[in-house]
């Protein structure tokens, strides 16, 4: 049951470090960032003053989405696994 156990951990860890890797590849930070920026500015009524420029800067938030809210998922997933690996 103990080889178990330490395999079950190494591989949540390895997981982890992917996981980490990915956020690196992806660039997740800077996304992080310019999405809570975009966020604020979206929440702008006058955005809409350039409809245009309101319609590029959502194209830019989803496309941020994609890519953020996945990797939030993954490690949320990650965390709780890891979570329930320790109570039990």
């Amino acid at each position: 049951e103990a080889e178990q156990l330490n395999s079950i951990s190494y591989k949540l860890d390895d997981l982890a470090q992917r996981a980490a890797e990915l956020r690196g590849i992806f660039d997740y930070d800077h996304k992080r960032e310019r999405l809570t920026l975009l966020d604020k500015e979206l929440e702008d009524p006058k955005i809409w003053d350039d409809p245009q420029h309101a319609q590029d800067l959502g194209r830019e938030k989803k496309a941020l989405e994609d890519v953020v809210l996945v990797l939030e998922a993954v490690q949320g997933s990650l965390d709780d696994g890891r979570e329930l690996f320790e109570m039990g």
